[in-house]
């Protein structure tokens, strides 16, 4: 795998810097953001209070024609999620997708207000894509109100960690069911993309605590779960090729899951027994105000 990733900064109290820039969004990949933007404000105009870029291309580490655009709208406060049409997302994805050949594919979701605006003691996955990986590129920037996270504090580190660790047994669950039930060649890909990537999320969960290091770069990820698992060098590859080139087996696909994953689900357990005995989705911990 190329080198393309690298770490997230730490400023000097220990807080993890957002290094996603709209100065970082050349004009294909700008094309594509305001062919979803417009998409967006077509279909549910009024529930949007604002709309984000986030992966690698605000990042600036998008390799054309092969890194995905995801983006995310919030919905306004007031507006009831339940209410808010869906349907018309899939289309849209792949209808810009077709027109863009920058990207390889095109990820668009909405999140719940409230998902941001959080409880102060439990982690929120949502509120921490936003603060530390996400661009505005709509509406009113919520980021401002949105918790800094002290990286410096251990518990902060379980609380990332925790939100890949604790869903990789469902995950893995999922994925094979999907692959059951719909064996064709695409859907078995695109499982096989998606779960490898959960898979080494998860891993380099298990080792980033102590490492003091945080990444969602799939070669910097790599390069620490190695040093840890050594032993796990061929799965671990196999992982990184399965994203890179999916194959299009079923049988080869879930002898892998059966097999890595399952080592894996059992490896995750044992950290969770030790630092989330309780399985919590959303990790309990007690944020610091950046100073």
């Amino acid at each position: 795998m190329a080198n393309q990733g690298r770490l997230w900064q730490v400023n000097a109290n220990g807080f993890l810097v957002n290094d996603a820039k709209k100065e970082n969004l050349t004009p294909q990949y700008q094309a594509v953001i305001d062919d979803v933007i417009q998409a967006y404000r077509d279909h549910i105009d009024n529930e949007i209070h604002s709309i984000y870029v986030t992966g690698s291309v605000p990042r600036g580490l998008a390799v054309e024609g092969q890194s995905d655009l995801d983006m995310f709208a919030v919905l306004e406060y007031y507006t009831e999620p339940e209410l808010v049409m869906q349907d018309w997302i899939p289309e849209a994805e792949q209808t810009i997708a077709e027109k863009h050949d920058c990207v390889s594919n095109v990820q668009m979701e909405t999140w719940i207000h409230g998902w941001l605006l959080h409880d102060p003691t439990e982690f929120s996955v949502s509120a921490f894509i936003l603060r530390t990986h996400a661009v505005c590129v709509w509406g009113a920037d919520m980021s401002p109100d949105v918790t800094a996270y002290q990286f410096s504090k251990r518990e902060t580190r379980l609380a990332i960690a925790n939100d890949d660790i604790v869903q990789i047994d469902p995950d893995i669950e999922e994925a094979i069911e999907e692959i059951e039930l719909d064996d064709s060649a695409d859907n078995i890909r695109y499982w096989c993309k998606r779960i490898c990537k959960n898979m080494i999320h998860a891993m380099f969960g298990l080792v980033m605590v102590d490492e003091f290091v945080h990444t969602r770069d799939i070669d910097v990820s790599v390069k620490y779960i190695l040093k840890h698992y050594p032993d796990k060098r061929p799965d671990v590859e196999q992982a990184v090729n399965y994203i890179q080139s999916p194959t299009k087996s079923k049988q080869e696909l879930l002898d892998f899951l059966n097999a890595f994953g399952q080592w894996l689900i059992d490896e995750c357990d044992t950290w969770l027994d030790e630092h989330n005995p309780d399985r919590y989705l959303e990790y309990q911990f007690e944020y610091d105000e950046e100073s």
